[in-house]
């Protein structure tokens, strides 16, 4: 299997693409936790431990993607 020089480079564009979405997408997972535990209401919320284990998930596969989908559009342009 060859790996591509554009599609190398569409791979690291895409993962910083996918860190700075990820950045968003925690923010508002946060957010929505803090609302949720705010509200008072009984079992809800997560537990700090599952919220991280939560949002580590989403970081690695948000990262996967957004670097696959770069690999792909690098090589599909510079050929």
């Amino acid at each position: 299997m060859e790996l591509s020089l554009p599609g190398l480079i569409g791979a690291a564009v895409g993962v910083v693409v996918g860190v700075i979405d990820y950045g968003l997408v925690a923010m508002l997972i946060r957010r929505a936790m803090e609302k949720r535990s705010a509200s008072g209401a009984p079992g809800s919320g997560a537990a700090p431990a599952s919220l991280d284990a939560i949002l580590k998930v989403v970081f690695v596969v948000n990262c996967l993607v957004f670097a696959g989908l770069g690999y792909w559009f690098g090589a599909s342009i510079g050929g």
